[in-house]
C-alpha cells in the first residue's frame, strides 16, 4: 500500500463521525472526515424555517437528562441548550371530534386504563431485561400491530397509541416491533403519555452546528459533497474510492453513515454475514417531521390522535417565533398507505387539532427521499432485532462502524451516536496500537 494520506478515514460527518474524529485525533491520529452532503450533522439538520433566518431543527432534536456525553460536548464546544416548553394543555381528537376532557369517553375509560396499565407493566418488564410478560406472552419480537390487537384497545386508545408511535416506533406497525413503543414508554416509568417528560432540551444551532464545531476543533480534514462509492480493505490499510473516482488511503476507517446509506457503498471484501443481512434489510424508520407557523395557538398545547396511522397524528405548540406567532412541531409516519403531501397534510392536521389557528407557513425535510439518509431514526424489524444490536457491528480488522442505529446504548438518540462514535474510535485505536 502506498503511503496513507491519513491514519484514519471517517465516512460521515454526523454526530457519530464527529465523535469518532474527536476521539481519534485526541490520540494523535491524523483523520480525514468524508461527507456525502454539503453540510455536517447527518440526520440532525438545523436551517432557516420556510426561507427565513429563524433556525429550526428539521431532524432529531430533543435530548434527555441522562444524555451525559452529548451534554459534555455541548459544554466543551459552547453549544447552548434550549429548554422545551412545558405541556400546559392536552387535546385529543377521538370519536370523530376534538376533545379537551380526556383521551376516551366515560364508557371506554375502564377499558382504556387497563390497556395503558398493561403497556406500563410491559415497558418496565422490557426495561428490566424480560422478553415476555408474566403470562409468557411476547413483548419483544412481536409486531406493534399484533401487540395492539392482543391488548384490544377501544378505538380512541388505539388512535392515541398510534400518535405516540409516530415519535417512538416511527415505522409500519405490522413490521416494526412493539418494543419500540415500550422502550420509549419506559422513559416515562411505563406511561406512554409521559415519554415526552424526558425530552427536556434541544441544541441551539442544532446537531449540525455541534458536529461542525467538534470536527473543526479536532483538527481533522473535512471533505464535503464527496460520496464514498467503495471501501477496499487490505492487510495494511484501506482505500476509499469516492463517487468522482478519487481514491484516498488510510491505515483504518470508521463507517459512520448510518445503516441505510451503507447499501450505496461497496465493501471489498464483503462484510460479515450479520452486517450484510442488516444492510440488505435496512432499518424501517419513516417518521415525517413538520414545522408549522401559526397564530391563535398558545405555546404548550399538545394534541394527538385522529389519524389512525395516516397523516400528522401528533402536534405540539413548541415555541414562540421571533415575530410573536407560534411554531408547532408535528409527526406522522410515512407507512401503512400514507404518502405525505405538504402543505396539505399539515393543513388537515391543523384543522383537526387547532381549528382556531391561522397557518402562516409550513416546512419540512423529506428524510426518506434524502439519498444520504434513506430514513429517519432507527426502527428495527420484528424478529430481526439482533441485526441492529451493537454486538453485530463490532470492528472487522481495521474497519469500524459507528451510528445511533446500532449504538451500545441510547440507540436512535444523538447520545447513541456519540457513544457509538467513541466506541468505534476505541476499536480503531486498539487496532493501530494507540490505546492510550
Amino acid at each position: 500500500m502506498a503511503s496513507a494520506s491519513s491514519d484514519v478515514i471517517v465516512v460521515g460527518a454526523g454526530l457519530a463521525g464527529a465523535s469518532a474524529a474527536s476521539a481519534l485525533t485526541a490520540r494523535g491520529l491524523k483523520v480525514t472526515v468524508i461527507e456525502a452532503r454539503d453540510r455536517t450533522g447527518g440526520r440532525g439538520f438545523a436551517r432557516g424555517f420556510a426561507g427565513s433566518e429563524e433556525s429550526l431543527e428539521f431532524g432529531g432534536g430533543w435530548i434527555t437528562p441522562s444524555h451525559a456525553r452529548i451534554r459534555e460536548h455541548c459544554r466543551r464546544h459552547g453549544v447552548a441548550l434550549r429548554p422545551r416548553a412545558a405541556v400546559t394543555e392536552r387535546r385529543w381528537y377521538r370519536d370523530g371530534a376534538l376533545h379537551r376532557d380526556g383521551p376516551t369517553s366515560p364508557e371506554d375509560r375502564n377499558r382504556h386504563e387497563r390497556v395503558i396499565a398493561r403497556i406500563a407493566a410491559d415497558a418496565i418488564l422490557l426495561k428490566s431485561g424480560h422478553d415476555k410478560d408474566e403470562k409468557g406472552r411476547p413483548i419483544a419480537g412481536v409486531s406493534f400491530i399484533d401487540y395492539l390487537d392482543r391488548l384490544d384497545p377501544p378505538p380512541a386508545t388505539r388512535d392515541l397509541l398510534s400518535a405516540w408511535w409516530t415519535v417512538s416506533g416511527n415505522a409500519e406497525k405490522s413490521v416494526a416491533p412493539a418494543s419500540e413503543l415500550l422502550g420509549s414508554s419506559a422513559y416515562g416509568e411505563g406511561l406512554t403519555d409521559a415519554m415526552i417528560d424526558v425530552w427536556v432540551e434541544t441544541l441551539v444551532g442544532g446537531v449540525s452546528g455541534l458536529s461542525a464545531r467538534m470536527i473543526a476543533a479536532s483538527g481533522a480534514t473535512l471533505l464535503q459533497s464527496r460520496p464514498v462509492a467503495s471501501i477496499r480493505c487490505q492487510a495494511d490499510g484501506i482505500v476509499a474510492t469516492l463517487a468522482d473516482g478519487t481514491s484516498l488511503e488510510a491505515r483504518a476507517a470508521v463507517i459512520a453513515t448510518g445503516l441505510n446509506p451503507m447499501r450505496n457503498i461497496r465493501f471489498d471484501p464483503g462484510l460479515s454475514a450479520g452486517k450484510t443481512e442488516a444492510i440488505a434489510k435496512g432499518h424501517i424508520g419513516r417518521a415525517v417531521k413538520i414545522w408549522v407557523k401559526a397564530t391563535g395557538v398558545p405555546v404548550g398545547i399538545l394534541a394527538t390522535g385522529g389519524g389512525s396511522g395516516s397523516g400528522i397524528e401528533w402536534l405540539f405548540a413548541e415555541r414562540p417565533s421571533a415575530d410573536g406567532a407560534t411554531l408547532l412541531v408535528g409527526f406522522g409516519v410515512a407507512a401503512d398507505g400514507w404518502t405525505p403531501a405538504m402543505p396539505r397534510d399539515a393543513e388537515i392536521a391543523m384543522a383537526r387539532f387547532f381549528p382556531e389557528a391561522q397557518i402562516l407557513a409550513v416546512d419540512w425535510h423529506d428524510w426518506i427521499a434524502d439519498p444520504h439518509s434513506l430514513g429517519t431514526w432507527v426502527s428495527a424489524i420484528a424478529g430481526s432485532e439482533a441485526l441492529f444490536e451493537h454486538e453485530n457491528w463490532r470492528a472487522e480488522g481495521r474497519l469500524a462502524f459507528a451510528s445511533s442505529d446500532f449504538a451500545p446504548a441510547h440507540a436512535g438518540w444523538f447520545e447513541g451516536a456519540v457513544t457509538s462514535g467513541e466506541a468505534a474510535a476505541d476499536e480503531i485505536a486498539r487496532a493501530l496500537g494507540k490505546n492510550q
